[in-house]
């Protein structure tokens, strides 16, 4: 396992983490509807899954990469877990704020896997 799996997955990350925002407009439709929604986990996810996938290849990586590679972790199970927090069948006044945060958690992430990714390329 080297850089190079790293890289493959990193060429496919765009997608994978694009659907967070499809995921947060199927969660404010949901609640408009007072409908059902499919929460998932931060392991549940498909970028989570591909993700998790990676993730023996942590230990290899050098300390910078490694803890950018752990905040990115963290920063995604915070999106999924203030997600699980909205009842969109029971939908509460705070839901702005959690979908407010989610979005920044949203940018935050993409900002991390950029750097991230420019990391990997030098590497």
């Amino acid at each position: 396992m080297s850089l190079v799996r790293i890289k493959e997955f990193l060429d496919e990350v765009d997608m994978l983490i694009a659907q967070h925002a499809i995921y947060i407009s199927n969660l404010e439709k949901a609640i408009k509807k007072g409908e059902e929604f499919d929460h998932k986990s931060c392991h549940e996810c498909k970028f989570g899954v591909e993700w998790d996938n990676q993730a023996p290849l942590k230990n290899k990586l050098d300390d910078e990469m490694r803890s950018l590679v752990e905040e990115i972790e963290k920063v995604h199970c915070e999106f999924h877990e203030i997600a699980m927090q909205i009842n969109t069948k029971n939908p509460q006044p705070s839901d702005k704020e959690k979908l407010d945060k989610m979005e920044k958690l949203f940018t935050l992430l993409l900002q991390k896997l950029l750097a991230f990714k420019k990391l990997v390329k030098l590497g």
